[in-house]
């Protein structure tokens, strides 16, 4: 999943090797890789919606499907 912040949020961001500033990416809990991918983001969203930093830092969740990070298989407007 990767967590799209807010503007003015670029202190949360992670810095990459050539210096650019990237968005955070999270991963599932592995108790939660056998269940249906939905059901996995459903959780997803609890855990940064309770995070207390990125609860109010994020804008868009975008989740993805292992392998294929060019369609996002589900989008969250928060």
């Amino acid at each position: 999943m990767t967590i799209l912040l807010k503007n003015g949020n670029d202190k949360l961001k992670y810095q990459r090797a050539n210096g650019q500033l990237s968005n955070p990416v999270w991963y599932s809990h592995l108790k939660y890789n056998g269940k249906d991918a939905y059901k996995t983001a459903e959780k997803m969203v609890e855990r940064v919606r309770k995070d207390p930093v990125y609860g109010s830092a994020a804008n868009v969740l975008l989740f993805f499907a292992n392998g294929n990070r060019n369609f996002p298989i589900k989008k969250v407007v928060l």
